[in-house]
């Protein structure tokens, strides 16, 4: 019935009535469950806390054990050589830089020499060395934040790893452990002692004899930092121990050290909350399972406890105290505020009603009237509606809809221009070699793609050899256009520097590897065709080997040898492969596999059997007229299903 009254009538009736009996709803509910509510909000407020700190400082935990295991593989794949550990500065400083919260990255050699990079208390960064295992001292250099060394040593002082726990303990346990908390080094005799945690792989030879230990550590310096860096509540601190009931660190920045150098009992640190959790951190103390009520020089607070690090091999509890005060406060002021907020719209709820049916109206109108200019065209339009929230919302979808009209009419562009841009970087005609006819071809299924074919003009070549690349690599689209484009500039200036064809794709790989991470790949085919000997040579980085058709065997020749693709994993060795004898008018096909892949509507693959099928059946044509019946083979075959694989390809004819 009310969506029959006029506007001026049900505007007030729907505005007025549901503000005043939610109003006088919310302040009956206040004083009836006002306590319950403190108390769910609380709870629910110190698990996410207690959840949040735990997953902070495990997370924080996690970077020692990851950085050993990396320099673990570091030093297996010889990048990290225990013979040079001069050498080791430049990786071990980008890691410390890189892992900031860090405090040292350490390597010890079973013949007793050192080095490390560290961060003491004073905040600078020290490079230390000790070369030569008949050396008792260690020698240390400041490093700047640009990782750059002074020339100078700053300091020098005895040293003996073997006793080093951050050494001794992994080597005594014969597996990756952390150590428990110990001064370190240098430190010894300093006014403000440093204390670190490390953990430690041992790394043994092929006859299980000790090669050395990576290490990796932490401050409980830095530990209280972080700690100290998050927010607990508004008065919470957090604590956290060892299993023996000793602090590690505290948001409160209390010392977990005292004078002596000895780590401070969670009972004996002289700050009330912190002192409160005692009893429930420590072996033999009670499991706490959810938040606890505690009382701390009178007042109220919330404890919840748990055990963090046990997946990294560590037995310490985390402790988060939360005062009640930090929620009853936020409560009350809630409950006056919505007070006051009730009974102020229920005075207005009538006057406000009174005025929606203009109110209402009057941004429809500008709304329909912006969206008219834009159906025909003028991109540049904005709503400015400042009204009720669900107007403002439309108005600024409408406004993000054509900004995001106008971005895509730019996309387009520029699309369109990286489309011709990459369409430049491949052979704008085939090259003329006696004795060969040779076609390439290339379609993207995006405006820009990842496959790639070039004729290589390379130093010292034989004249009558063409050299061909073909290249796909993972994925569509700019990304993969842009990998495209950096190993063809890398290839082709590789071209003046005298090598073999699997000298070509080492330096490629090499240099490929840093940019992608070993997370992007490409694989990648290089050939020789001599016309004159009638062979081929070639190599290939996980790339198919072409596909090779004797006219006079009327057979394919059946060729194999490929390695990892490039980008995956530096050091990869390629092999060149050979083979001769080719008789005139065989048939020499490279490609990518947008070929074979190529589907049609009943989801069946076009197929190598199917390719093989059609060179055979058009072996007697150029290389050109062979190249446009297959790319009409390949389209009639897809059908009305869109092309969704770039296909390249390189037909070569001996003639």
């Amino acid at each position: 019935m009310i969506s029959r009254l006029p506007i001026k009538f049900s505007a007030p009736l729907l505005v007025g009535v549901p503000v005043l009996l939610v109003g006088v709803g919310l302040l009956v509910r206040w004083n009836l469950q006002s306590r319950q509510a403190v108390m769910e909000i609380a709870d629910q407020n110190i698990q996410q806390i207690h959840d949040i700190v735990s997953a902070k400082v495990t997370d924080l935990l996690s970077v020692p054990p990851r950085i050993c295991k990396l320099n673990e593989s570091l030093v297996i794949a010889g990048v990290l050589d225990p013979s040079n550990l001069p050498s080791w500065r430049t990786t071990f400083i980008d890691e410390l830089f890189a892992f900031d919260m860090l405090s040292a990255i350490t390597w010890g050699s079973a013949d007793g020499r050192a080095a490390w990079i560290g961060r003491y208390e004073d905040g600078a960064y020290y490079w230390a060395i000790k070369d030569d295992p008949s050396s008792g001292t260690m020698t240390e250099w400041i490093v700047d934040d640009e990782g750059i060394m002074d020339v100078d040593p700053s300091s020098t002082f005895e040293f003996d790893l073997y006793s080093r726990p951050w050494f001794k303990t992994p080597v005594d346990s014969r597996s990756p452990v952390w150590t428990e908390p110990y001064v370190w080094v240098g430190a010894e005799e300093s006014d403000v002692r440093t204390l670190g945690i490390s953990f430690g792989i041992p790394m043994y030879d092929v006859d299980g004899g000790l090669r050395g230990v990576v290490d990796a550590d932490l401050t409980l310096r830095d530990l209280g930092l972080y700690l100290e860096s998050m927010s607990i509540g508004k008065n919470g601190i957090a604590v956290l121990a060892t299993s023996d009931g000793r602090l590690v660190a505290t948001s409160s920045g209390q010392s977990v050290v005292s004078s002596e150098g000895e780590r401070v009992l969670v009972g004996d640190s002289g700050e009330s909350m912190i002192t409160a959790t005692s009893r429930f951190i420590g072996k033999g103390q009670p499991t706490l399972v959810g938040s606890k009520e505690i009382e701390v020089d009178g007042e109220s607070n919330f404890l919840q406890v748990s055990r963090v690090g046990e997946e990294l091999g560590l037995d310490w509890t985390l402790a988060t105290v939360v005062p009640e005060r930090d929620f009853l406060a936020e409560i009350d002021r809630e409950f006056n505020r919505s007070s006051i907020a009730s009974i102020v719209a229920v005075i207005l709820a009538i006057l406000v009603g009174m005025l929606a049916a203009r109110w209402l109206i009057q941004p429809l109108v500008k709304i329909v009237s912006a969206v008219r200019r834009i159906g025909q065209g003028d991109l540049e339009t904005r709503v400015e509606i400042m009204h009720a929230p669900e107007y403002t919302l439309l108005a600024n979808e409408i406004n993000e809809m054509t900004i995001g009209l106008r971005d895509r009419m730019r996309m387009r562009k520029s699309l369109s221009l990286a489309m011709e841009v990459q369409r430049n970087l491949l052979p704008s005609e085939s090259p003329s070699f006696r004795g060969l006819d040779i076609t390439g071809h290339s379609t993207y299924c995006d405006e820009t793609g990842g496959d790639y074919y070039d004729f290589l003009d390379v130093i010292d070549a034989d004249e009558d050899s063409a050299v061909i690349a073909v290249g796909d690599v993972m994925g569509h689209g700019v990304a993969a256009a842009m990998l495209m484009a950096t190993a063809r500039g890398i290839l082709r200036s590789r071209c003046s520097v005298r090598g073999s064809l699997s000298d070509f794709l080492v330096h490629l790989n090499s240099m490929l590897v840093p940019d992608t991470g070993g997370y992007r790949f490409m694989t990648m085919l290089l050939m020789t065709v001599n016309g004159r000997t009638r062979e081929i040579r070639w190599s290939s980085a996980g790339h198919g080997a072409p596909l090779v058709y004797d006219p006079v065997e009327d057979a394919f020749v059946d060729l194999e040898g490929a390695s990892l693709p490039l980008g995956l994993v530096a050091g990869t060795e390629y092999e060149e492969y050979v083979h001769q004898g080719l008789p005139p008018g065989s048939l020499l096909l490279v490609a990518t596999d947008g070929i074979w892949e190529a589907r049609r509507e009943d989801g069946e693959m076009y197929g190598l059997d199917r390719l093989r099928g059609f060179l055979r059946s058009n072996a007697s044509m150029n290389s050109q007229q062979l190249s446009d019946a297959l790319c009409e083979e390949v389209a009639v075959f897809r059908g009305e299903v869109v092309q969704d694989d770039d296909v390249t390809y390189v037909i070569v004819k001996m003639t």
